[in-house]
């Protein structure tokens, strides 16, 4: 990963038209290239304490300097996080994210100050989880566990953004 541990590394935005937030990344900010990632397996949900399947979810992920932008994008009405996000009617930041040295000492660090995890998940093992910080910052904040799961992905797509010659600017992403 090119930031360091504990740095804010991701900023991350839940649209309701992928196709034009993506074309408004691309185009207007030259913010590239963007791996589409299609009903990205997000597994072990729990949502507010509720084991379950909820969000399927079409994840974007770019970059722009050393600075990773998400776009989300849900398909379905259940509940969740980006659901309950769009349901309250706002636009914007929905969370950042980072990457603490011990995720596990991080995460009951946000439980003793008094944040509830909002949405827990794991992508191929990895833990993550998103922190309701919406009285602090008005906004999600999302931890990943210090783990090669998310430090490849990061490396590759923060790789292809160095390289990137403005060509193909949305690409298929594969997990």
């Amino acid at each position: 990963m090119t930031q360091p541990l504990q740095a804010v590394h991701q900023f991350a935005y839940v649209v309701t038209d992928l196709d034009k937030a993506l074309k408004y990344w691309t185009e207007e900010l030259k913010v590239g290239p963007f791996y589409v990632y299609e009903h990205f397996p997000l597994d072990e949900q729990v949502y507010r304490g509720n084991v379950g399947e909820f969000a399927d979810v079409t994840l974007a992920l770019g970059y722009s300097g050393e600075a990773q932008i998400e776009l989300i994008f849900q398909h379905n009405d259940a509940p969740s996080v980006y659901r309950e996000w769009m349901d309250a009617g706002k636009q914007g930041l929905h969370h950042f994210g980072l990457m603490p040295v011990d995720y596990q000492a991080a995460r009951q660090h946000y439980i003793d100050i008094g944040h509830q995890p909002a949405f827990e998940c794991t992508i191929n093992g990895a833990p993550l989880v998103y922190f309701d910080t919406l009285d602090a910052i008005g906004h999600y904040t999302e931890l990943w566990d210090n783990n090669p799961v998310y430090k490849d992905l990061f490396d590759r797509l923060c790789e292809a953004h160095k390289n990137w010659d403005g060509e193909d600017p949305v690409r298929k992403g594969e997990v």
